[in-house]
């Protein structure tokens, strides 16, 4: 079984009505090819996603997802805000798109499907910088980060055009399906609304560990956070 952490949080605006959820896939590997692998796959479900569920079930306005570099590590994450819909019912549904994603998006795919998705990530990073300061912020990162690996984009775009259908299998499996994945649930509480719950239950449903949060301002003073298992 996958591990999974749940960080379930009292949303501090007594007024404000909407939950919210976000789950987190976190690839430590730092290749090329694991980079791109990730952005991938993002392209892969970004748009299925969106229709699912916001234009099919309707469950929030804000539907969305995206990959986010922080040093080496990559994250892709997939997160719904609703005023009609409770955070759990959130994260369910996006639970079970995840759940068909290797079945139903990347098990169809075939090699005209990949050069496309494959064509779009060369083509954006081929793109000349429209500004300098884009240009020089991409290398200052990189000097920065002590990286210096100033060639990044070159190196990536040969890692795409290395890339075939058992690479993505490979990679989803590994981020998502395997006991080693690394996922995050976020979940943002609503105190009033049709939505609302006095404060984040702490049951396990399943998940293998669980941080309740029912007052941030307080974790945020006290710096500490306590993990309960289940």
């Amino acid at each position: 079984d996958r591990a999974v952490t749940k960080l379930l949080i009292s949303e501090p605006n007594p007024n404000a009505v909407n939950a919210a959820s976000q789950i987190t896939l976190q690839c430590l590997n730092t290749s090329e090819k694991d980079h791109v692998l990730i952005e991938l796959i993002s392209a892969i479900i970004e748009e299925p996603f969106f229709d699912d569920l916001r234009t099919k079930q309707q469950l929030g306005y804000i539907v969305s997802s995206g990959v986010k570099g922080v040093d080496q590590s990559r994250t892709l994450s997939a997160i719904v805000q609703s005023n009609v819909a409770p955070s759990e019912r959130l994260t369910s549904a996006m639970m079970t798109f995840l759940d068909g994603v290797r079945d139903k998006l990347l098990l169809p795919l075939n090699s005209a499907d990949i050069e496309l998705y494959v064509k779009g990530l060369i083509d954006r990073r081929l793109e000349p910088d429209k500004q300098l300061a884009i240009e020089v912020t991409r290398n200052w990162s990189e000097i920065a980060s002590g990286r210096l690996q100033f060639d990044r984009l070159q190196a990536e775009v040969a890692a795409l055009l290395d890339i075939n259908k058992q690479d993505i299998l490979d990679y989803w499996d590994e981020l998502y399906n395997s006991d080693s994945s690394r996922i995050l649930v976020t979940e943002i509480v609503p105190r009033t609304g049709q939505v609302s719950s006095k404060e984040p239950s702490l049951r396990g449903d399943g998940v293998k560990h669980i941080l309740g949060i029912n007052d941030i301002e307080q974790l945020r003073a006290s710096g500490e956070m306590r993990l309960s298992t289940s």
